[in-house]
């Protein structure tokens, strides 16, 4: 196939053909530049971003569905999110130096929730106690220290989660969960069900109970569950461990909200850092303790009434949602950009780097060129010595060979 071309002067217009495209198609970028380098690990960081925020889509749809459809599952859900969460949590605290926060509020609530619903299923007085404290002053910290529900975190949606599916378990057990399934042994009833292809629980769901001396259990039963606690940890953080925390940099609840707190430098941080260290540790406690009343005083009407109920697990879901959304419009772009001037210096660096480099090569190789135009140089001169001195022995017999006559 011929060429076809444009003259212009006396020199033919280049023409590409197909071939050449294809050719230049196949051309593969170098793999050594800065540029090439650092695109490739910001594609894989952004499909890694779109796989969490996928997984974290998932798990709020699906949490909808099985609210709205099947509700008698949310126990179910809950345990599985322990047994898997929990120790994945730990393993992964345990790497990044946070293992105290193993010994927060919220862990003490989760297993409590747990060890509620596999093995004291019917006990009306633990069921109060248990659903005052998920429902009270964890779901509470939705709010209080506005938890968002970022879709692409696992962190984030592991926190919400923690916060907010135990106290959906206790509702869906109290309202919603037949005595089929109630129990390590309704469990591993409905187990066998399902292996037959029956997804539906037996048994119907009994009214709800209450205990005898309801206050009791649903006010000064929580309370003083969240003292002991406090005391706990007041222990294993300020008085055991506290040497240990500081002198290996280990996080804890009280450093990371002192921290937030003095960054904002609100009302309650100039309250709580007022005096000595007692008297800051004595008002915090005090804080968090009014903090439970009050999230107990809120849950109240809620165990007493179906209807305020199932508002109130909305408005435990709406809340993360909402500040899920708000992080995602206002911290999200600045972490791009600040992302994007990170990469541009590093991206501006790998050149300069490479530049030096290539730089260096140059002149080495220059020298090595250098070097070698020396030897050749030094070669042929000792190559011309040696030939003019075999000219001039040729040129000069010896004298033996000389006649007699001219010796004489």
């Amino acid at each position: 196939m011929a060429r076809k071309g444009v003259h212009v002067g006396h020199q033919p217009a280049p023409v590409k053909l197909a071939c050449d495209a294809a050719k230049a198609r196949r051309r593969v970028p170098d793999s050594s530049c800065p540029a090439v380098k650092q695109a490739c690990k910001t594609l894989a960081a952004a499909k890694e971003e779109t796989q969490h925020y996928a997984a974290g889509l998932l798990a709020y749809g699906g949490l909808l569905f099985a609210a709205g459809a099947a509700a008698w599952s949310l126990p179910l859900l809950f345990l599985v999110f322990t047994a898997v969460c929990m120790p994945w949590r730990a393993v992964s605290f345990y790497r990044n130096k946070w293992v105290f926060y193993l010994i927060d509020f919220c862990y003490f609530v989760n297993i409590a929730t747990a060890v509620f619903l596999v093995w004291f299923p019917n006990n009306a007085q633990l069921e109060a106690l248990v659903y005052a404290l998920a429902d009270g002053p964890i779901a509470g910290a939705l709010v209080a220290w506005q938890c968002p529900w970022v879709f692409g975190s696992g962190e984030h949606t592991v926190s919400v989660l923690m916060h907010l599916l135990p106290g959906l378990a206790m509702f869906a057990h109290r309202h919603c969960t037949p005595s089929g399934l109630r129990g390590w042994q309704g469990i591993a009833q409905y187990a066998a069900q399902l292996l037959h292809g029956h997804i539906m629980p037996t048994g119907s769901v009994p009214p709800a109970s209450y205990p005898q001396h309801t206050w009791l259990w649903l006010v000064a039963a929580p309370l003083l569950f969240y003292i002991v606690w406090q005391l706990l940890y007041y222990l294993v953080v300020q008085v055991l461990f506290r040497s240990f925390i500081l002198r290996n940099g280990y996080e804890t609840s009280y450093i990371c909200l002192a921290r937030r707190a003095a960054k904002n430098n609100n009302f309650w941080n100039r309250l709580v850092r007022r005096g000595s260290i007692t008297r800051r540790l004595l008002v915090y406690g005090g804080l968090q303790l009014l903090f439970t009343v009050i999230c107990c005083s809120v849950f109240l009407p809620t165990y007493f009434s179906f209807p305020l109920a199932v508002a109130y697990q909305v408005v435990k879901v709406v809340f993360p949602v909402y500040y899920g959304s708000r992080y995602q419009m206002t911290k999200v772009p600045q972490h791009v950009f600040l992302k994007g001037i990170q990469v541009y210096h590093e991206v501006h660096s790998d050149m300069q780097q490479q530049q030096q480099q290539q730089q260096q090569q140059q002149a080495e190789e220059q020298a090595a060129a250098e070097a070698v135009a020396a030897q050749r140089k030094a070669a042929e001169a000792v190559r011309l010595r040696r030939s003019c001195a075999t000219e001039a022995a040729c040129a000069c017999p010896p004298l033996a060979a000389m006649p007699r006559q001219v010796m004489a």
